[in-house]
């Protein structure tokens, strides 16, 4: 029998499944805190990880959103980590979405405002955003300010963090930080001295346990494949421009169970649109 895949000498941790596996299992609980606390700059006590990765709205229709990393601290504060290989149009629209999901779940009618815990949203991303060019630093940290007086805050809840892995340099920040950089971006090629996080050692570890997994590896390539069709849908849909051709791979999208926003940034079609053709094809 034929193999469907040839084995890696190592996965992708940009992979948001491989992201996952490293970061969001229960049992890597140590190495998510060292990880977070390099980040974000801050020390944790404890932290909880959250194997409900989605991120569920009040009502029936409201839009189901999946991060990749969901964490709570033993001060309440919430944490939601986005790994985003793929060029994305509307990013900053979906990590507020996801930070704002976050905020509000598990908030009762009964609840008082007060009771609302600081949410903090990071996305990783593998290409650079539009809402940043011009900014030189690879790290960048989002709030809302009063634009005269940019030292008032209107809430302490509000946090976001933007990392482009594209525009790292060697440097930019600590020691400490710039290894779990360097490890997203070249996994197991990275050489780890005795000076290193004993977490990052560990997270080298499982991506190694990972690699030797052969059903990772077939579920990895399987997720490639998914990302390249997508990408090859995209550029159809830019070069036909046809009217059957887009229903054609918006219904392929949607069998992947490819979330109606990103199906509508691909084939650049308003929502309500994209929603007909789905709607539609189930009355043929």
């Amino acid at each position: 029998m034929e193999k469907q895949f040839e084995q890696t000498k190592e996965l992708d941790v940009t992979n948001d499944l491989v992201f996952q596996r490293i970061f969001g299992k229960v049992g890597n609980e140590e190495i998510t805190k060292v990880f977070l606390e390099r980040i974000l700059g801050i020390e944790i006590d404890e932290l909880t990880l959250d194997t409900n990765k989605r991120l569920i709205g009040n009502e029936i229709d409201d839009k189901i959103g999946r991060v990749d990393v969901k964490v709570k601290l033993k001060d309440g504060t919430k944490i939601v980590v986005e790994m985003q290989a793929s060029p994305y149009k509307y990013m900053p629209e979906r990590i507020l979405y996801y930070w704002a999901s976050a905020y509000t779940e598990g908030f009762k009618r009964s609840d008082q405002y007060h009771m609302l815990e600081k949410t903090i949203a990071i996305l990783i991303s593998k290409n650079n955003l539009a809402i940043t060019k011009g900014i030189d630093n690879y790290h960048t940290k989002w709030d809302i300010r009063e634009r005269t007086n940019l030292d008032k805050t209107f809430s302490k809840n509000l946090e976001i963090h933007i990392l482009e892995l594209d525009k790292y340099k060697d440097g930019q920040g600590t020691k400490e930080k710039d290894d779990w950089i360097k490890f997203i971006k070249n996994g197991g090629k990275i050489k780890m001295d005795g000076k290193v996080d004993k977490a990052l050692k560990e997270a080298k570890e499982e991506l190694e346990r990972l690699t030797e997994d052969p059903r990772m590896q077939e579920i990895y390539y399987q997720r490639i494949k998914d990302l390249r069709d997508m990408l090859s849908y995209a550029y159809a849909a830019r070069e036909e421009g046809m009217e059957e051709k887009e229903k054609e791979i918006i219904l392929a999208l949607h069998k992947r169970k490819m979330l109606i926003e990103e199906i509508c940034s691909i084939v650049n079609l308003p929502k309500e649109q994209v929603e007909k053709i789905i709607a539609d094809s189930k009355c043929d």
